[in-house]
This record gives C-alpha cells, sequence and structure tokens, in this order.
C-alpha cells in the first residue's frame, strides 16, 4: 500500500503521546488529579454497571469472548483485551452516569482501553505511567470531538463516543503497550477506520446504546494490536480532503477545524475542563431540567395537583433528537424530557451522591400512572434564546403554570462556565463528591472497607511504582460477590 508523507494530524498526537509517555511530569498536579477522581468515577460506573441487565448480560457474554489475561471487574473470570474493554465501556455507561463532554464520553472509552492495556503488558507500569496514558487519551478524544463539533456530526446522526473515543482509546492503549511513534500514529488512523456508531439508538433508546462506549473501547484496543502486529493504514486519515475522517463526519470539506486537534496540544491540557461528571442518570440537556426545576422547587410551594402545565425549553436540536413518546422500556428513561421534567416534579431530587435511591426510582418510575399522567402536560419546546446563543448547549427552562394563573420560571446558565462551544460543564463535582458518588455507586457490591480501600488505591495512583496495586485491591474485593 501506498503511504503518504502527510499526516500531519497522526504524526502529531503521536508525537504528543510519545513526549508524555516519555516525562509524565509535565502534566500539572491538577490535570493528575481530575484525572485519578475520572477513574474512580469510572470504577464506580462500572462497578454499578453490573446490575444493570443488559450491560450485565453484555460482560458475561464477552468473558467468553477469546483467552487472554484481562480482568473484568466484578467477576473471576479472565478474557481477551478486545472482549475485556468492550465490557467495562459498556458497564460504564450503562446508566448515564458516566462522564460527559463536547458530545462524547471519553473516560468510558479510555478507562477500558488503560486497564486492557494494562493486562496485556509484562513491564511494570507505573501509577504515572496509567495516569499518562489516561490523559492523553481524553485529550485525543475531546480535541477529535471539538474539531468536527458539536453539530455536524451531530445534524448527521453521528454519535461520537465508538468514533473520537476510539481514537483516544487506541493512544491510550498503545502507550501502555509501548508502541512507539510510528505505531502510535497507526492505532489512531487505525481505530479512525474501524469506528462507528449512529445517534438513533443514543437518543430514542435502545439496550445497544449502552454499548457504543464498549466498542470504542474494543476499536481502540483492536487498533493498538493491530498496529503491534505491523498493519498499517493511511496516515492522513484524520485530514484527507476527499475521504478523510473529518471529512466523513461532517459531510463537507469546510465544517472541521484541524487547528482545534493541534492548537496548543502538550501545553495546554483541555480534556478535563471540557468534561463533567453526572450526577443524575441522564442526558445532558435533561440535567439541566432536573437543576432548573429543583430550583423553582426550593422556594415555591405547590403540589403536583396545582400544575396546569409545564413547559420546558431547550436549543432545537434537542427538541429535534429526543423520543418524546413517554417511555415504555428502561432504555428510553434516560433522555426523554418529558419524563425526566415529571420525576423532578413528583420526587424531591437530588445528586446520586447525596441520595443513592436515585438509582433505584429512577428506573422503576416510567411503570407509575402518576409520571405519566403528569408527563402529558409537560410540553418540550425549542427556546429561542437559548437556541440562538448556543444552538449545542445544555442549558434548559423550564416555566410551572399552576391552575390559578401562578407562573414559575428558571433557567440554567451553564454555558457562562463552559470552556467552549461544546464544553459539557454542568455543576462541578469536588473530590468529596465523587468519592460520595463512588460509594453510591457501590454500596451495594462492596463493603465500607472495601469501598474505603479502593478509594485511597485509586486516588493516591500517581505516587505508586506499580498499576497493578488497582488490581490487588479489586481482588480483596470480589471476595464479595458482584
Amino acid at each position: 500500500m501506498t503511504q503518504t508523507d502527510h499526516g500531519g494530524i497522526a504524526n502529531k498526537l503521536a508525537d504528543f503521546a510519545c513526549s508524555v509517555r516519555s516525562d509524565p511530569s509535565r502534566i500539572p498536579k491538577d490535570v493528575r488529579t481530575h484525572a485519578l477522581q475520572r477513574l474512580l468515577d469510572n470504577f464506580g460506573c462500572i462497578t454499578f454497571g453490573r446490575r444493570v441487565k443488559p450491560a450485565h448480560c453484555v460482560a458475561e457474554l464477552v468473558s467468553s469472548m477469546g483467552k487472554g489475561n484481562c480482568r473484568l471487574i466484578g467477576s473471576e473470570s479472565r478474557t481477551s483485551p478486545t472482549a475485556a474493554a468492550l465490557a467495562h465501556g459498556t458497564l460504564a455507561q450503562s446508566f448515564e452516569l458516566n462522564d460527559l463532554g463536547v458530545y462524547v464520553h471519553p473516560g468510558a472509552c479510555i478507562v477500558p482501553a488503560c486497564l486492557a492495556g494494562l493486562d496485556m503488558t509484562e513491564r511494570r507500569i507505573s501509577g504515572m505511567d496509567f495516569v499518562a496514558a489516561m490523559v492523553v487519551g481524553y485529550e485525543v478524544t475531546v480535541r477529535l470531538s471539538e474539531c468536527v463539533g458539536p453539530s455536524p456530526e451531530l445534524d448527521i446522526g453521528w454519535h461520537t463516543p465508538p468514533f473520537h473515543g476510539a481514537v483516544g482509546a487506541a493512544a491510550s492503549a498503545a502507550m501502555l503497550m509501548g508502541l512507539d511513534r510510528d505505531g502510535s500514529a497507526q492505532a489512531m488512523v487505525i481505530a479512525a477506520d474501524l469506528a462507528g456508531g449512529g445517534l438513533m439508538l443514543a437518543r430514542l433508546g435502545s439496550d445497544i446504546k449502552r454499548v457504543h462506549c464498549g466498542r470504542g473501547a474494543e476499536t481502540g484496543v483492536l487498533a493498538a494490536l493491530m498496529a503491534q502486529q505491523g498493519l498499517r493504514s493511511r496516515l492522513d486519515t484524520f485530514e484527507h480532503p476527499d475521504w478523510g475522517y473529518c471529512r466523513t463526519m461532517t459531510a463537507s470539506a469546510s465544517g472541521f477545524n484541524l487547528d482545534a486537534i493541534q492548537h496548543g496540544l502538550g501545553e495546554e491540557f483541555v480534556g478535563f475542563r471540557r468534561t463533567a461528571m453526572k450526577y443524575y442518570p441522564v442526558g445532558a440537556e435533561v440535567i439541566g431540567v432536573i437543576d432548573a426545576i429543583s430550583e423553582i422547587k426550593k422556594t415555591q410551594q405547590f403540589s403536583i395537583a396545582d400544575i396546569e402545565e409545564v413547559v420546558v425549553g431547550t436549543p432545537a436540536f434537542f427538541v429535534k433528537a429526543q423520543g418524546h413518546e413517554f417511555p415504555e422500556t428502561d432504555a428510553q428513561i434516560h433522555f426523554n424530557t418529558e419524563y425526566g421534567a415529571a420525576m423532578a416534579l413528583i420526587h424531591d431530587i437530588r445528586p446520586v451522591y447525596e441520595d443513592p435511591g436515585i438509582l433505584k426510582y429512577w428506573l422503576n418510575g416510567y411503570g407509575r400512572a402518576d409520571v405519566k399522567a403528569l408527563a402529558g402536560r409537560i410540553r418540550h419546546v425549542v427556546d429561542e434564546e437559548l437556541d440562538r446563543h448556543n444552538p449545542y448547549g445544555i442549558d434548559s427552562s423550564v416555566k410551572i403554570v399552576l391552575r390559578d394563573g401562578t407562573v414559575m420560571e428558571n433557567q440554567t446558565d451553564y454555558v457562562r462556565n463552559a470552556d467552549s462551544a461544546g464544553t459539557m460543564q454542568f455543576a462541578v463535582m469536588t473530590e468529596e463528591k465523587v468519592v460520595r458518588k463512588f460509594r453510591a455507586l457501590t454500596e451495594e457490591s462492596l463493603k465500607h472497607a472495601q469501598q474505603e480501600t479502593l478509594i485511597s488505591t485509586v486516588l493516591g495512583l500517581a505516587t505508586v511504582p506499580d498499576s497493578r496495586t488497582m488490581w490487588n485491591a479489586y481482588d480483596a474485593a470480589l471476595a464479595i460477590h458482584i
């Protein structure tokens, strides 16, 4: 196959990955701290995912998909690297509580790839080596997403985690596997060739949506393995003007910005500050709806019987993207604004780190007649101001009209704190809240002492000489059946 001398983007990303691997100290301290918090958060989401039936089915399925030494959290089974990545990514995104940013779920793709990369190599991987691989994976994923979005790929119908997340996962896996500059570049372009996933399943409800991040992680690991075996793809995969990744994602020769990938690469770390951890089990725009309603309920007294109508406003994209039929399966409960608003009005909703009970009542609420009846009085419309200001932003407005004519209104203002147009920056979670969320997600799976061991191990990982101390902590936890 004829190779091109272009490939500027792939080579620059590979140079970045290799430079961070050779000198992890260049990663700022606050970025390292955020990486460990995201690692703990994803461990919590993966552990909880075992309680979500479709995700659990996938995890059980992949345990027999190939031979290997890769571990599966919550199981004594060992499996192949790609199967482990698929399982962990699926479990992490099983209940919409994993991190999110720039319309991609980086952690559910990157963390599984790092875990597989750790298990694939016999050499010692220090805690900082593991953190460095995570940081690079987040950077690659978020920068790619900003390059092509948020508008063009969403309008076309792509779901970005199995695309950009796959490329970031390939970068992370390649680092831990010890691939050189050429191998790392090849891993990323091969992942770009293999990537794919549709937005319809993500927005309208499907068990398969939960697998998208798993596929991103799996694709990244597979691409790194292919590169390690000497397979080669086009180095100009990202920027080719006719058939390149960015051209295909946007269906446009000019609808993407390659500078978003390159600007400040290696000097400015944006992967964590342009993403955020969720505290409700819903899509990003529904978080705004819940927060707006919760603020109204703090200052206004009314009963459900008092409500004449509720009008929820979002940018036009979310009105178009959602399925507005009342949920008929648990796959639809995360992205339905009418359901989210009704649940927020009926329940005293608090973040999962304050009330783990949301993990149960959110799953079962669609079977309640009072929730369905209230949802029938809720309209989801285009908020023209929000649409003009940021047509793909996650801010929401809520107007509650009572039968006596009283009108109560509130609107979120996340965009004020946003680092970029695609940033998902709702209420920020401190480390204390991340820890409490982890406890909430694992309280039915682990004893308190095991939780504390895992928390201290993960948050202290950057200082240990061998990342496998994480697995040692999980080996102890496996005494409890998950």
